[in-house]
This record gives C-alpha cells, sequence and structure tokens, in this order.
C-alpha cells in the first residue's frame, strides 16, 4: 500500500507572516511555492495561514493531507526539459470564515502577520452596500478585508508597526490601487473613524501585481497515478505547473522583504509595472488571442499542436515578431527574450491547453489584447498589419453562427459543432447579424463601440481589410489562407 504524504513529510517551523485569501491551484503553485523556496534558500522565515474566501467549511483535502502538498514543475526552460519537485511545507493553516469565523478573526491580533495576498478571482475586488460591518463574515473579499483591518488597528490602537502590506494578485488593472478604493467604499459606508483611514495611509500598502505563470493543478487520473507511483506517496492535493513564473511588484522598497526570485520565479520590483503588464498582454496574451481562433477553424485543438504545425508556427511567428514585438515599449533585447520564453512555453509537452478554452470571451481579450498592437503598429509604420487585422477576421468567421444553444452558439467546423462563449448580448448581435453578407456583417460588428472602446469602422481602411480577409477564408478555407498569407500572397 502506497504511504500518503502526510506520513512522509513534516511543516516547517516559522511565524505567521502571510494571510492567503484563496486556496487554488494558482496561488498553491505560485505564492506559497515561492515563500516555500524563500524560507529554505533565503531566510525569509514565514509561513502562511490560507482563508478560502467563499468555502463554508474547511476543505477536507488540506485537513487529511495536513495542509501539505507537491508542486511539480513541468516544461521547458533554456533550451532544456524541467521536472522538478517540491513539497510545500509552508502552509499553517486553512480555515473557512465562515465555520472559523472567531479563529479566522483572531489573526488579526497576530504580532508575526505582515502581508495579505488574494486570489479571489478577477471578479472578487467589488464593492458590495449590502455587506455589514457586523457580519459574519461580510460575502465580498473587500468587505472582509476592511473588517479584518479594522479589527486589527482596533486591537493594535492604530500602532504604524502593525500595518499590512497588502498584495493582490486578481488579474485585473492595478489590482492594489482598485482593492485600497473598495476598502476605501467600506469605511465611508460603516462609517469608521478617520482615524482608520489616516493608519490605512500610513501604516498599510495596497501594492499593484502582475503574476505570471501557467498552473493546469491536478492532473488527469492515469498521469496523477503515474506521478504518485515516482514520488512513493499519494497526493490528492498534487499541483502541476510550469517551470516558468514572474511576480512584478510596483514598490521597490519590497524587494529586501520579498526574497522570492529562485531557480523557477522571478520577482521584478519596480516604481511602475505597467511596461510589464503591457508585455505580458501584448505578446503571451495577444499571441493566443491571434492565432487559437482561426487555429481551431483550421483543425486543430492544443496550443502544443499550434506550434508542431507548418502553417500555424510561421503564422504565430510572423504576428509576434513581426508585428506584435515593435510595439512593446521595452528594450529590444528584454522584449524578445521574453518572446522566446513565450514561445518555449507554448511548447510546453506537459501542457495541454485548449483553444476551445482560450476562446472564452475573446471580444473583450481582443480588445485587451491586439487592438493597442494594432493601432501603434498602423501609427508607426502608416500601413495596417496583416496578421492583427487577419486575427479580427479570424473571430468574427469563429463567432458567425445563428445557431444558439445553452448560453453560448452554437459555431460549425465541417461536421463539427463547438460552443461560442462570450456576453450574452453580444452573442445574440452576432447571432442576428451572421446571415448578412460579408461587408455588412463586418460593419455591424465593428461599430459597436461599447466591444471595442472606439467605432473600429473609424480606422481607415480596417473594415475592408477585414472584409478581404473574411471573404477569403470563406472562398478557400482558413487554413489555406494562413498558408498563402505565410508565404507571402
Amino acid at each position: 500500500m502506497m504511504k500518503s504524504i502526510e506520513s512522509c513529510f513534516t511543516h516547517s517551523r516559522h511565524p505567521v507572516r502571510v494571510l492567503q485569501f484563496g486556496e487554488g491551484r494558482f496561488m498553491r503553485a505560485f505564492v506559497d511555492y515561492a515563500i516555500d523556496v524563500a524560507n529554505e534558500e533565503q531566510g525569509f522565515d514565514g509561513n502562511v495561514v490560507i482563508v478560502t474566501p467563499r468555502a463554508a467549511r474547511r476543505p477536507e483535502g488540506f485537513t487529511r493531507q495536513k495542509n501539505l502538498y507537491m508542486v511539480r514543475l513541468q516544461g521547458q526552460q533554456d533550451g532544456r526539459k524541467v521536472v522538478s519537485n517540491r513539497v510545500i511545507t509552508c502552509i499553517d493553516d486553512v480555515l473557512s470564515p465562515v465555520a472559523d469565523y472567531d479563529a479566522y478573526m483572531a489573526l488579526a491580533r497576530l504580532d508575526t502577520l505582515e502581508y495579505i495576498t488574494s486570489n479571489t478571482t478577477d471578479g472578487g475586488i467589488i464593492f458590495s452596500s449590502d455587506d455589514k460591518l457586523e457580519d459574519r463574515p461580510p460575502r465580498t473579499y473587500p468587505a472582509k478585508l476592511t473588517q479584518f483591518l479594522f479589527a486589527r488597528y482596533q486591537y493594535f490602537n492604530g500602532a504604524e508597526d502593525k500595518g499590512l502590506i497588502i498584495l493582490p494578485v486578481e488579474l485585473i488593472d492595478h489590482n492594489g490601487r482598485t482593492l485600497r478604493s473598495c476598502v476605501n467604499q467600506y469605511a465611508a459606508l460603516w462609517n469608521l473613524p478617520a482615524d482608520f483611514l489616516q493608519w490605512l495611509d500610513e501604516a498599510c500598502q495596497f501594492t499593484d501585481t502582475l503574476v505570471d505563470r501557467i498552473v493546469t493543478g491536478y492532473p488527469d487520473e492515469q498521469t496523477a497515478q503515474a506521478i504518485q507511483k515516482e514520488l512513493g506517496y499519494t497526493d490528492e492535493l498534487l499541483d502541476v505547473a510550469e517551470p516558468f513564473a514572474l511576480w512584478a511588484v510596483e514598490n521597490p522598497g519590497l524587494e529586501k522583504r520579498l526574497p522570492f526570485t529562485s531557480t523557477y520565479f522571478q520577482t521584478v520590483f519596480a516604481p511602475d509595472i505597467t511596461v510589464y503588464k503591457e508585455r505580458k498582454v501584448r505578446i503571451l496574451n495577444g499571441a493566443h488571442t491571434s492565432m487559437v481562433l482561426g487555429a481551431y477553424l483550421a483543425g486543430l485543438e492544443y496550443v502544443g499542436q499550434c506550434m508542431a504545425d507548418k502553417d500555424i508556427r510561421p503564422s504565430l511567428e510572423q504576428t509576434v515578431y513581426g508585428e506584435i514585438l515593435p510595439t512593446v515599449s521595452m528594450a529590444p533585447d528584454a522584449v524578445r527574450s521574453f518572446a522566446d520564453a513565450v514561445f518555449e512555453r507554448f511548447e510546453n509537452p506537459f501542457v495541454h491547453h485548449e483553444l476551445l478554452a482560450i476562446s472564452l470571451n475573446s471580444t473583450s481579450k481582443w480588445k485587451a489584447r491586439i487592438l493597442p498592437s494594432l493601432k501603434d503598429s498602423l501609427a508607426a509604420t502608416g500601413k495596417l498589419p496583416r496578421w492583427l487585422t487577419y486575427s479580427m477576421a479570424a473571430l468574427l468567421a469563429f463567432y458567425r453562427s445563428e445557431d444558439k444553444g445553452d448560453d453560448c452558439l452554437i459555431g460549425h467546423r465541417g461536421s463539427d459543432t463547438y460552443p461560442i462563449r462570450d456576453d450574452a448580448d453580444r452573442l445574440a448581435f452576432i447571432a442576428s447579424h451572421a446571415a448578412m453578407p460579408d461587408a455588412g456583417y463586418v460593419t455591424a460588428v465593428l461599430k459597436q463601440a461599447d466591444w471595442w472602446g472606439e467605432d473600429l469602422t473609424a480606422i481607415p481602411g480596417f473594415s475592408q481589410v477585414v472584409t478581404a480577409h473574411l471573404a477569403r477564408m470563406g472562398a478557400i478555407g482558413v487554413r489555406a489562407h494562413i498558408r498563402e498569407m505565410v508565404n507571402g500572397s
């Protein structure tokens, strides 16, 4: 009988310095991984208490395994194969703020506490006037945080050295500033004293951050069994991720306090992390969004397949290196090396990233990830970039359907069908215009200024070029059109 992970390993002994909202796979393979390595290699000397933002009780898996689990890094880095296993021993406890409210709030009185991290989903940093100070606990994360910080302020009588550093990793613009704004709204709603707001200003730091690591979590059962047989113990919390990791922190003063850079983890501290976000969004996310819809229509299913495909791979290279990189406002060497790393990450044989998963909400993704590069390229060269323009046509081809499913449209790829998922009003608009001739369909969609932030038909020649791409796809097929473009036709 195979041993269990808790019978093979013990916890590290460090004071609790970090309170973490979020127990999901990303936080466990990113923040907790970084802290665990820093404890061992850099003397960080800090353990973590995890709070489950929504769970009504403690997750049973953590209880059974005494909060121990393995992070397995698999992939390629700098041209070599990487397989690295680390048992995370820095989780001191996992609490539900509902079932364990008193124990959770007691952490506000913990003298050693210094940091709060969170990943409560991209829609988790919100304000709701329904939350009350006396709730046990309030519903939203910012309300929970305000309640927690106010309790700490009261217990330590506003001592400046008992303020906390808040490091959200939610993937929204200015996550730290947005979270602070919500806390301010709750302070006003609950009529909290002005001295508390002053303590927040002077003793606490709400820091914008940007994170980047692909975490696939628990693998399929066959793979999980093979890994556990190799390791010699069972682990129901096994968390699989790629070797690459970047945490950009908009606070250079924290560099010495957060020694998280290690072999498979890079931390960057800067007074402004905008350029790192631009680099990630335009290159990594832009590569995904520009490629996946056309690649799916061309018959592929996974990112890894795209990287091995004789048509899709060169199309992505021409897009990224020829059209996106020149628009990124960072030193060319840094931009090029990041793009090289992105391609290596896309080639990761251990990650099966579905194109359909990436296709979710492609209209908003195209606006954020492609449109800025397209406009900057046009401004710099005076010409519409071929591949970025094509990416809009690929989006329109992928979305073009009148067939409605459950909370989606049903697209057609030959004899196969696929779900098209986006905001309901956008899908309804697409369905009502899909039967129009190409030019009318393109014009109708590009004119939706509330989708794109502007009327895209106002970009000279854009609608005409997109229409030409769409018509050519319809005439000869998406793959044949891609091949023509790759070969300069």
